[in-house]
């Protein structure tokens, strides 16, 4: 007896085979390989995930070998734990980086730079994350800065143009501007004037460089003879100071000689120690009548004293002695 199959059988059989082509189809294009393809899933840890999502392709040296899987919320605040799957057989050194690189047309990729160590990465291991700055963002950076000049700009030109400051500096200008002509054509005015008076002081002027320049030698001449007249006079000047100096030296040697032969006054006063000696006591004497006269007066002045004054101050003294 021949077994026959219903045809409710075999459009479920079509339909299956059809599904699992579809799968398989899918998954081939989306770049996650065959069903029956190894998975090999690894972790990094990123800041900021904008434009990375379970579509975004995994790159090594420009080819593709898998996706992004999921993202989800790390275990520190603030950052996101990325999984993607390794659909080639690739080995992952455990000190491999991941580096998310960003491009104007294909957006953001994760690209692997593949390290040196010598241990493989297991399935499901955290990879090192090194954050890159993409195209966008490079010109966001520059245009940033530049976006608030413009800005600061544009809101200055607004006030001028609100507060009329720009249509009075434009007024202003426009004075200056005619007040500048004004004074340019008077100078011109002037010049054009007084040309000849500035070309007669020119000729002259000419004429005096002229007249230096033929008389340099002579003026030179003048200007020796008036150097060799100067040290002359300072020569002589010189000469007669010190014969002078030499007259009074002569004479003062002469004086010391008469001093020191006891002539004169003043030589007999240098050399005679007897007159020397009286000297000395008379001018001792006068010393101690002088004190005395200081400290007892009505002994040497009878008036204004009376008689009894004068003789305390006479005994007084007289103790003194």
């Amino acid at each position: 007896m021949a077994f026959k199959v219903s045809n409710e059988a075999k459009v479920g059989a079509l339909a299956a085979i059809s599904i699992t082509f579809l799968v398989l189809g899918y998954n081939f294009l989306a770049g996650r390989g065959s069903l029956f393809t190894k998975k090999y899933t690894l972790h990094t840890v990123m800041d900021d995930v904008n434009e990375v999502n379970t579509s975004t392709p995994v790159l090594f040296n420009g080819y593709k070998v898998g996706n992004v899987k999921e993202i989800k919320l790390a275990q520190t605040f603030g950052k996101f734990d990325v999984a993607f799957v390794l659909n080639e057989k690739l080995p992952i050194p455990d000190d491999t980086k991941v580096k998310v690189v960003g491009s104007l047309l294909n957006g953001k990729t994760l690209n692997l730079i593949i390290g040196k160590s010598g241990n493989l990465a297991d399935n499901n291991a955290f990879l090192s994350y090194v954050s890159d700055t993409s195209v966008m963002e490079a010109v966001g950076f520059v245009l940033k800065p530049l976006n608030a000049k413009i800005n600061s700009i544009v809101n200055s030109l607004d006030s001028l143009l609100s507060n009329g400051e720009l249509n009075k500096s434009i007024v202003s200008l426009n004075q200056s501007l005619k007040s500048f002509t004004r004074t340019s054509d008077n100078a011109s005015a002037l010049l054009e004037q007084n040309m000849p008076k500035i070309v007669d002081i020119l000729s002259n002027v000419q004429s005096i460089t002229s007249n230096l320049q033929k008389n340099n030698e002579s003026i030179n001449q003048v200007i020796a003879n008036l150097k060799t007249t100067s040290d002359n006079l300072a020569a002589a000047k010189l000469k007669e100071a010190v014969d002078n100096a030499n007259l009074t030296i002569t004479e003062l040697n002469a004086i010391m000689t008469k001093v020191n032969n006891g002539q004169g006054s003043l030589g007999l006063l240098v050399n005679d120690k007897e007159l020397y000696n009286n000297l000395n006591k008379a001018a001792f004497n006068l010393d101690v009548i002088l004190k005395d006269l200081n400290k007892h007066p009505a002994k040497y002045i009878p008036v204004p004293f009376t008689k009894k004054q004068r003789q305390k101050a006479i005994d007084a003294s007289n103790q003194q002695k």
